[in-house]
């Protein structure tokens, strides 16, 4: 009996890779970005300054504004999941810091010095969401 991993085509696996990837890596940038803003005593050399903005309102403008790096990044592994049906950790964090860098630099925010970090939880959050899509039988494992 095949498993669940192997019901699913190369071209389906990349449609939905692309699909989730661009919903659910922007929402996790966000609950991350909040998680840093209520530490903010700690983490403001970290992370931008938001001040007169409510909690909601950075996470909203984080969700947004992850999305083009993130559906960036799914688009960037399509090649590996058509032709493998998965990609390795790696591809995944290269994947996430090149395309949080290149919507740093069409859609620039005031940063700071925190730009490498965010990049490194962008590495982070596309490691995360292979994990994802492994455990649910969308990639094959590696």
């Amino acid at each position: 009996m095949p498993s669940s991993n192997d019901k699913l085509n190369n071209g389906m696996r990349t449609l939905w890779m692309v699909l989730i990837t661009s919903l659910a890596a922007p929402f996790f940038a966000g609950l991350i970005f909040v998680l840093l803003q209520f530490l903010s005593p700690y983490a403001d050399k970290f992370i931008p300054p938001h001040p007169g903005e409510s909690i909601g309102e950075v996470a909203v403008d984080a969700f947004v504004w992850s999305a083009l790096p993130a559906t960036v990044a799914a688009l960037g592994l399509t090649p590996f999941v058509l032709q493998q049906g998965t990609y390795g950790w790696l591809h995944a964090a290269v994947a996430g810091v090149l395309a949080f860098m290149a919507g740093a630099i069409i859609f620039p925010f005031p940063a700071g010095g925190a730009l490498p970090f965010l990049a490194f939880i962008a590495g982070l959050i596309a490691i995360g969401m292979r994990a994802l899509l492994i455990a649910g039988g969308i990639l094959r494992e590696a």
